[in-house]
C-alpha cells in the first residue's frame, strides 16, 4: 500500500514538474517573442541620428517615436533623436546658436543640424559658418546613385542659390525656397481681357490702361500699395532684383542704388500721377490698410490689385504674372555634420524624409492616413495640434496641407513648386550662389538704407522733378561708400 501510493506521490510530482518545466519554456518562449518585438519597434542606438534644433522649436515626443516606430515597421534601421540648442529668440545674435552648435558638432553630440535663419546682420557671418568645415559638404553625395533622388527634387537654381562658393552644405528648406512671384490682378467685372491682354507690362502704358476703365461711384482704381520692388514693370526677361534695398543687376552682376536707374525714374513719375488722381493713396512699402480699404477690396469696388492675398477670389480677375526669377536663400536648411560618425545614416535619413511622404507626414503631423487626417476638403483638419516645427526639419512639399490664417495653401505643394519653377518666362539670375559681407560696413548700410526710404515718397510731392533730384543726390551720397564695398564683393567672387 505504502508503494502504491509512494508510486501515485512520484508520479504526481513528476507530471508536476513536467508541468511547470513546460510552463517556463512557454513563459521563456513569450518573453523571448516580447524582446523580439521590442526590439523591432526601435532601431538600434548606433544608428540613432541625433539632429540640432533651436530650443524654441515645437517637437512633440509623440511625433518622433511614431516616426521611429514607422521607420523600422518599413525595414529601416535608423531612428531620430531631437538635441534642443540654445538661441537668441530675438534674432539679433546669430551667434548664440551658432556656438551651441559648433560645440555640438566638434563633439559628436549631433549628426544632423538646423543651421538657423539668416540674421539680417549676419549674411556675411552666416556664409562663413557654412564654409567653417562644420558641415559636410554635399556636392558629391547628391550625384551619387543614393543621392540623385534628392537633388532631382529641386531645380538646379534652387541648388545654386543656397550654395557657398559652388559648395552645398544644406538641403533647401522647403518652406523658404518658394520663388517669389508678383502677380497684378485686373477684376474682371472693370477690365477687359482683350485691354488685359494689350498692356506691354511698363508702367507708362499702365497707364493708358487706367485711362480706359470706367469706375463706379464707389470704386478705386487701385487695390493695395506700391512696391520697391516693382520698379522695373512686367518686362519679360528680368534685370533686376533688389535685396537689402541694393538693386542687383543679375545680368551683368553690377550693383546699384535706385534713383541712378531710368526704370526707377519712369516708375515713381508714374506713381506720381497716379497719386495725383486719387488712384494711389498708400507711400512706397506701406502696407498698412484702413478699415474702408478693406470694405473695399471685400465689396470687389476696385479694378486693379496690387497685391494678391486672401481677400482676391481668382476666378474675379484676370491674372498678369510677373517672370519667375529664382532667388537665392542663405541658411535656413539641414546640415550634416562633418565631425559625425553617422554621416550615411544621415544622409540616408535625408533621402527618406524628403522621399516617403507617410514617414514626413508622421513626424511633421503626428500620423500618416490621410483618413484620420484631412476634413472632406483635403486639408489637415482644424482639431490637428500634433504639428512638429516643420520649420526645424525643413519639411513642406510632400506633406499634407493646413490652412492657416485664413491662407488656403496649394494641397500639393511639390507639383505647385515644379510649375512655376519651370514657368516659361524664366530668367536665371547670374548673382545666384553671391552672399555679401556686411560686417565692415554695417553702419554705412543702415545709414543708406535709412536715407533711401526717406527718399522714396518723393512722388507725392507737387513739383516731382525737383523733389525727384534732391532725393537723387542724397541718396547717392549714403550710397557710395556701400556700393564700392559691395562692388568689390563681386569681383573677387566672380574670381
Amino acid at each position: 500500500m505504502k508503494k502504491k501510493t509512494y508510486l501515485i506521490l512520484l508520479l504526481f510530482v513528476i507530471t508536476t514538474l513536467a508541468g511547470c518545466s513546460g510552463f517556463t519554456q512557454k513563459e521563456n518562449h513569450v518573453g523571448e517573442k516580447a524582446g523580439e518585438a521590442k526590439k523591432e519597434s526601435v532601431a538600434k542606438t548606433e544608428n540613432t541620428v541625433v539632429w540640432a534644433v533651436r530650443e524654441d522649436a515645437r517637437i512633440p515626443k509623440r511625433n518622433i517615436q511614431k516616426t521611429n516606430q514607422l521607420l523600422v515597421k518599413k525595414g529601416y534601421d535608423i531612428a531620430i533623436k531631437v538635441k534642443k540648442l540654445e538661441v537668441d529668440r530675438n534674432y539679433e545674435k546669430q551667434e548664440i546658436y551658432h556656438d551651441a552648435l559648433e560645440k555640438a558638432v566638434k563633439e559628436k553630440v549631433v549628426d544632423v543640424a538646423y543651421v538657423d535663419a539668416c540674421y539680417d546682420t549676419a549674411l556675411g557671418e552666416m556664409a562663413q559658418y557654412l564654409q567653417s568645415g562644420l558641415f559636410y559638404t554635399l556636392n558629391k553625395w547628391l550625384h551619387s546613385t543614393e543621392g540623385k533622388a534628392v537633388y532631382k527634387l529641386y531645380d538646379k537654381e534652387v541648388w545654386k542659390g543656397s550654395s557657398v562658393s559652388g559648395k552645398n552644405y544644406v538641403f533647401p528648406n522647403e518652406i523658404y525656397y518658394d520663388v517669389p512671384q508678383a502677380v497684378i490682378a485686373f477684376r474682371k467685372d472693370h477690365v477687359s481681357q482683350k485691354l488685359v491682354k494689350s498692356w506691354d507690362g511698363s508702367w507708362s502704358d499702365m497707364l493708358r490702361i487706367m485711362d480706359k476703365i470706367k469706375l463706379g461711384k464707389d470704386d478705386m482704381m487701385v487695390a493695395g500699395y506700391p512696391q520697391t520692388d516693382y520698379f522695373e514693370g512686367w518686362i519679360k526677361k528680368r534685370k533686376y532684383m533688389i535685396d537689402d534695398d541694393i538693386v542687383y543687376d543679375i545680368q551683368n552682376q553690377t550693383v546699384h542704388q535706385p534713383f541712378e536707374l531710368e526704370e526707377f525714374y519712369k516708375y515713381l513719375s508714374f506713381l506720381h500721377e497716379c497719386y495725383q488722381k486719387g488712384y494711389v493713396t498708400h507711400g512706397m512699402d506701406n502696407g498698412i490698410t484702413t478699415q474702408d480699404e478693406v470694405r473695399h477690396q471685400e465689396r470687389g469696388e476696385y479694378a486693379i490689385a496690387w497685391q494678391v492675398d486672401r481677400r482676391i477670389n481668382p476666378s474675379d480677375h484676370f491674372l498678369v504674372r510677373n517672370p519667375v526669377c529664382v532667388r537665392g536663400i542663405l541658411g535656413e536648411g539641414t546640415a550634416v555634420s562633418a565631425y559625425s560618425d553617422k554621416k550615411e545614416k544621415a544622409l540616408e535619413l535625408m533621402k527618406i524624409l524628403r522621399t516617403d511622404d507617410e514617414i514626413a507626414n508622421t513626424l511633421i503631423w503626428g500620423e500618416q492616413d490621410a483618413k484620420k487626417l484631412l476634413d472632406e476638403d483635403g486639408y489637415v483638419k482644424d482639431s490637428v495640434k500634433r504639428v512638429s516645427d516643420r520649420s526645424a526639419f525643413g519639411l513642406n512639399d510632400g506633406i499634407f496641407q493646413q490652412k492657416e490664417e485664413g491662407i488656403t495653401p496649394v494641397k500639393d505643394m511639390r507639383k505647385y513648386r515644379n510649375k512655376w519653377i519651370h514657368y516659361s518666362q524664366r530668367t536665371t539670375s547670374r548673382m545666384l550662389g553671391f552672399w555679401p559681407d556686411y560686417s565692415s560696413f554695417y553702419e554705412e548700410l543702415t545709414e543708406y538704407q535709412k536715407v533711401l526710404k526717406e527718399s522714396v515718397d518723393c512722388f507725392q510731392e507737387d513739383d516731382f522733378e525737383k523733389a525727384y533730384q534732391e532725393a537723387a543726390e542724397r541718396v547717392a551720397k549714403a550710397w557710395k561708400p556701400v556700393g564700392k564695398k559691395v562692388q568689390k564683393q563681386i569681383t573677387e567672387w566672380k574670381r
